[in-house]
């Protein structure tokens, strides 16, 4: 965006010394065959921006350069210690099970929670991926090695809680759990690492609380959202604002999404376990905020969130049910 002004100002004083020259007295004609030596370069024109998006501190935010060593030691500690605590409160870690490999049926209607499951890993893993990058980068990392930082250490922490699984009698060690983590660390980085192909695309997860949920809540003042699947929905999401051309449009506001989810499985507050898939259409909470609120950390963080949680107000288009069985 800066060159624009750049290019212009260029642009003006060039036309203003060429009328100066044409209205300034000559006095001795230079030769006809020099007129072409002394005729100054033409100053290009500038181009016009094919693609308008809002500054996000994603991008642009370095801590205070004496703190980094705190914060990437808070990152070391958080995931793993994070998912370890949870994993003995919410996932039964370490109850006097020996350890067990109990791999999953990945697609079909008697997928593990209609595969909503193997979603939930993907987007998580993407997640911490994407979220560990930004703190790598705004403590020293350049980009690239940044991308490989936030991939190894998504990887790494989402392996831990696959191998406190295999101590849990609920749980056990699932290696498609593993394949799903690895796919979702592998698009983050593809995306952390083609930034064109990060503004016209973003994987995001849509969570509404269910009965189950908000009753168990209730009752016992927690609960674990993060299998709380019918009230989930995963989505690839295209977003025309970032797309040349189209972002300055007004169309920059939409997104078109690619969901999936699931409904039922476990939860006996459904009548029947379904899998669908569908097509919608949603406004770009992102780019809507960073207009709002050119700059700013308020306005970053929007930015940021909204890049990755799906607000429940698409519009769903077109929906397919794949599968639907009684809900046993």
């Amino acid at each position: 965006m800066k060159r624009i002004p750049t290019f212009a100002l260029i642009f003006l004083i060039s036309f203003n010394l060429a009328l100066v020259a044409q209205e300034a007295p000559v006095e001795n004609p230079a030769p006809t065959e020099n007129l072409e030596q002394s005729v100054p370069p033409a100053v290009p024109k500038a181009e016009t921006p094919t693609v308008r998006l809002p500054v996000n501190l994603y991008d642009t935010y370095t801590f205070d350069e004496a703190k980094w060593p705190y914060i990437r030691t808070g990152i070391y500690m958080f995931g793993p210690g994070f998912v370890t605590v949870w994993g003995l409160i919410e996932w039964g870690w370490f109850d006097g099970t020996s350890f067990a490999y109990k791999p999953s049926k990945v697609w079909g209607a008697h997928a593990l929670n209609g595969a909503s499951d193997k979603f939930g890993h993907l987007y998580g893993t993407y997640a911490v991926k994407r979220l560990s990058t930004f703190f790598f980068r705004a403590t020293g990392s350049s980009p690239l090695r940044a991308n490989i930082e936030g991939g190894i250490y998504a990887s790494s922490v989402q392996l831990i809680m696959e191998i406190g699984d295999g101590f849990s009698s609920a749980q056990g060690f699932d290696i498609n759990d593993v394949i799903f983590n690895t796919i979702g660390a592998g698009i983050g980085m593809l995306l952390d690492g083609f930034p064109v192909l990060d503004r016209m695309f973003a994987l995001q997860w849509e969570y509404v609380p269910t009965k189950k949920f908000r009753k168990s809540f209730e009752k016992n003042g927690g609960g674990d959202f993060f299998t709380d699947y019918s009230g989930q929905k995963y989505l690839l999401v295209t977003k025309l604002g970032g797309i040349p051309y189209l972002s300055l449009t007004p169309l920059r506001y939409v997104n078109i999404d690619f969901g999936y989810y699931s409904r039922g499985f476990y939860n006996s507050y459904f009548d029947r376990d379904t899998r669908n898939i569908y097509i919608g259409v949603s406004l770009n909470y992102t780019i809507a905020f960073g207009d709002i609120l050119p700059s700013g950390y308020t306005s970053s963080t929007l930015q940021s969130f909204f890049n990755h949680y799906h607000p429940p107000f698409d519009i769903e288009v077109k929906d397919w049910e794949l599968t639907s069985a009684k809900n046993m």
